[in-house]
């Protein structure tokens, strides 16, 4: 009999679609600046920060603090 080697999948596909939209929902709601389209583009909580400090005018450390205070741990 073969031996199936499991292999990690990667972060996304780990997480169910329902924490997905749970989560693009809360990046919407707090910031209704994004698409929908660039909230489903983002690589990474980085990115997020990037783009919130870009589209409202905030300073980066304001960004991140924010983006910190939503995803309370949760990667994009």
């Amino acid at each position: 009999m073969a031996t199936i080697t499991a292999f990690p999948l990667p972060d996304m596909a780990q997480r169910s679609a329902g924490a997905v939209q749970a989560l693009h929902d809360d990046i919407r709601t707090c910031w209704s600046r994004l698409t929908d389209i660039e909230i489903g583009h983002l690589k990474d909580n980085d990115e997020l920060v990037t783009k919130v400090s870009g589209l409202y005018g905030l300073e980066r450390a304001t960004a991140q603090s924010d983006v910190n205070d939503l995803l309370k741990g949760r990667a994009v």
